[in-house]
C-alpha cells in the first residue's frame, strides 16, 4: 500500500537536524594549564631557601647563647681560644650552624675541664696542685696562680675560704710553661711579689 507521506524527506531532514544540533553542543572541552615544570622548581627553591633562612636563624639564636657562656669561663687553652675566634668569626658571617657545632662542642668540653677548689687550712698553691682531684703535679701550681691573678696578690700567699677556679684541661704549652716556672723562679718571701712571679704572669 502505497502512503503519501513524505518519509525520505522528513528522514533525511530530521538526521540534519540532529548532525547540527550534535556538532552545536558538542564543544571540545579544555583542560585548566597548571604551572610550568619550571615554576614548579622556583617554587621548591623558594621554599627550601626559606626553611634554610628559618633553620639558620634558630642556630644563630642558640649559637649566641653558647658564645656567652664560653666567654663565661677564664683560662682556656690555646686551641680553645681559636675554636671560640673560629665561631665568633662564624657567627660574624652569619654561619649558625657552624657557630653552633663549634660551640656546643666547645662548651660542653670547658664545662667538664672546670671545677672551683676552696682553700682550707694548712692549703697552699703547690699542695693543691699535688692533689689527685687537680692535676696530680705539685709543679703545676702556677697554672692556678695565673688562672687566679686577680684574687691572689702573693702566690705564697692564700687564705681559707677562697675560691680558685681550675682548669684542668690546660695546653701541652700552658703545662711546660708553668713547671718551668714552678722549677727555675728563685728564691720567694711570703708577702712579697717575686719579680720572676709578675714576668710569668705577663707571658
Amino acid at each position: 500500500m502505497k502512503t503519501n507521506f513524505p518519509f525520505r524527506p522528513f528522514l533525511i531532514a530530521t538526521l540534519s537536524v540532529g548532525v547540527l544540533v550534535g556538532c552545536a553542543t558538542t564543544q571540545p572541552t579544555q583542560q585548566a594549564s597548571g604551572p610550568t615544570e619550571a615554576e614548579l622548581e622556583a617554587q621548591r627553591a623558594q621554599a627550601a631557601a626559606e626553611r634554610a633562612a628559618r633553620e639558620n636563624q634558630q642556630y644563630m639564636s642558640q649559637a649566641n647563647q653558647l658564645l656567652g657562656d664560653a666567654n663565661s669561663f677564664t683560662g682556656l687553652n690555646d686551641d680553645q681560644k681559636t675554636r671560640l675566634a673560629d665561631a665568633e668569626a662564624a657567627i660574624a658571617n652569619n654561619e649558625g650552624r657552624r657557630a653552633y657545632e663549634i660551640l656546643s662542642g666547645l662548651v660542653s668540653e670547658l664545662r667538664a675541664s672546670k671545677m672551683t677548689y676552696t682553700v682550707a687550712g694548712g692549703d697552699s698553691l703547690w699542695r693543691i696542685a699535688g692533689k689527685s682531684e687537680v692535676y696530680g703535679n705539685a709543679y703545676q701550681w702556677p697554672l692556678i696562680y695565673k688562672q687566679n691573678a686577680s684574687k691572689i696578690r702573693d702566690a705564697d700567699l692564700i687564705f681559707p675560704g677562697q675560691d680558685f677556679d681550675i682548669n684542668k684541661a690546660p695546653s701541652r704549652s700552658e703545662v711546660d710553661a708553668a713547671i718551668a716556672h714552678a722549677r727555675n723562679r728563685g728564691a720567694w718571701s711570703i708577702g712579697v711579689v717575686e719579680a720572676s712571679d709578675k714576668a710569668y704572669l705577663s707571658r
